[in-house]
């Protein structure tokens, strides 16, 4: 599977079917920095839910858009690191174009999900909010309390999945 079919489904199944390399301690402190200094907003879980929806239509229209997204990039590794994921995302210019369409950026695509993920755990399991804290900030904590039913209500974010 592709490195940006992985970081792509990883935003659709936020918080469902297991913990972020991340939560497994697989990544490196700068890259755990980075989640932990994300700032979460709606503006951006809305306009990845939109570049999601706009995934699904050109999937089923395009053929050879779905193959790219499904395309195995040769790369079994799933602990890169973000600039490595980064990378990548460059190697599919008619995807990462959905996402620059909705305003959002590599850091955006890579590190919401995760920040997201962090923080619903520490919502959810309060006694792991400690073992998280050094990739999950008391504002996206705070975030996810204040946004929790509407990001339940969405397809993807911590709600249903597609």
């Amino acid at each position: 599977m592709s490195a940006l079919r992985r970081t792509t489904l990883a935003a659709v199944f936020v918080l469902g079917g297991g913990a972020s390399a991340a939560m497994a301690g697989d990544m490196s402190a700068a890259d755990v920095k980075k989640i932990h200094d994300y700032t979460l907003s709606m503006d951006k879980i809305h306009a990845m839910q939109a570049a999601l929806a706009d995934f699904k239509a050109l999937e089923k229209k395009d053929p050879a858009f779905k193959a790219e997204a499904e395309a195995d990039d040769g790369d079994d590794n799933d602990h890169d690191s973000i600039a490595q994921l980064e990378a990548k995302m460059d190697k599919h210019p008619r995807l990462i174009a959905i996402y620059r369409k909705h305003g959002l950026s590599d850091a955006d695509i890579i590190l919401m999900p995760l920040a997201l993920m962090g923080a619903g755990v520490a919502v959810q399991y309060p006694k792991a909010a400690a073992s998280l804290a050094d990739q999950t900030s008391p504002q996206q904590i705070a975030f996810f309390k204040a946004h929790q039913a509407e990001l339940k209500s969405m397809s993807w974010g911590a709600g249903k999945g597609q």
